[in-house]
């Protein structure tokens, strides 16, 4: 375990905020996690940082989760379980089950932070989200002071939602993530991974060729937060009732996606049809090749941050009657 007070977290999230806590800890098991919760139970709680907006000031300990390790379990001819630490970088979890011939994670090639936060979030991408691969996630329950593992089923997974983000915000702590993968199907649905695929010439592609077409598409949409701080996508695509679909149309040239009951329609087009694809705001801009993602352009604060947010969120509301949800977490105080 590390501790060290008045810790600056500015190299510790990719928007490149500057930003300090009280005190930070590194933990790197569960004994350590438990023992830092019991002295400090309502502490806050950051992996990677790639997906928080950091006030300049973050009161109280912030526990850094650094549990690793990644071991892989033969189910069947093609099926594996994966049980991964949540302090792993997940690239590096694609990338080593890829190494090993298990399909399944490439499409979520090259998404930044941990494995911790992926649950949190759902994370997903181009045709396959995490929470259709989760058997479990083991926890420390801070209301309970116990260690659980969560189902899948009691995880509650819902496009970029999880109980873990909206059902009990703070009460669990994700230690472990338990994968089954390796029996899906190729998934290349998607118009920009069809066609890069076709690119590279892969007619019957393989799950690296996948990973290779989507990490291409990724490189060329999204800003390298070591060149300008950003969270990636940081709006959400909005799901809508057929019948608030069918009027949006009437107001934009947009195309749905059928989710479930609903359909869900691209934050960025919205955005870019309001005219703000490129503008800036102080040091925060809207990435002139994907709009979803607002950049630091250099001594931005969270404040500056979400100002721009909002005036994007205002606009899209007054012209098209549609809300847009924020991605990434707050954290801390200015």
């Amino acid at each position: 375990m590390r501790r060290v007070t008045n810790a600056s977290l500015t190299q510790a999230n990719s928007f490149g905020l500057e930003s300090t806590a009280e005190e930070l800890i590194d933990v790197s098991s569960v004994e350590e996690l438990l023992e830092s919760l019991t002295h400090s139970p309502s502490a806050t709680i950051l992996g990677e940082g790639s997906n928080v907006v950091l006030h300049r000031y973050v009161p109280g300990p912030v526990i850094r989760i650094r549990i690793r390790g990644i071991s892989t379990k033969r189910l069947g001819e093609s099926a594996y379980h994966i049980r991964v630490g949540a302090g792993e970088r997940w690239n590096e979890l694609v990338r080593s089950s890829l190494g090993q011939g298990i399909r399944g994670l490439e499409n979520l090639s090259l998404i930044p932070g941990s494995v911790g936060a992926a649950p949190y979030q759902n994370i997903g991408a181009y045709g396959r989200e995490l929470g259709s691969m989760v058997e479990s996630v083991e926890v420390v329950d801070r209301a309970e002071r116990a260690v659980k593992t969560l189902t899948a089923a009691e995880c509650e997974f819902r496009y970029r939602d999880s109980v873990f983000k909206s059902g009990s915000p703070e009460r669990y702590v994700i230690t472990y993530v338990n994968i089954r993968t390796g029996d899906q199907a190729i998934e290349r649905s998607y118009p920009d991974i069809d066609a890069e695929l076709r690119k590279l010439g892969c007619d019957c592609p393989n799950p690296i060729h996948v990973a290779n077409a989507v990490t291409r598409v990724r490189r060329r949409k999204l800003p390298d937060p070591r060149v300008f701080g950003n969270v990636g996508s940081f709006f959400k695509n909005p799901l809508l009732s057929v019948n608030d679909y069918e009027v949006l149309r009437g107001k934009c040239e947009i195309q749905g996606f059928e989710e479930g009951e609903l359909m869900k329609v691209s934050a960025a087009r919205l955005i870019e049809a309001s005219g703000w694809k490129g503008c800036s705001r102080g040091a925060v801009a809207v990435w002139r090749r994907q709009p979803l993602v607002l950049i630091n352009t250099g001594g931005a604060t969270a404040i500056d941050v979400f100002g721009l947010a909002d005036r994007i969120v205002d606009d899209v509301h007054q012209r098209y009657g549609v809300i847009l949800e924020r991605e990434p977490v707050e954290m801390g105080r200015p």
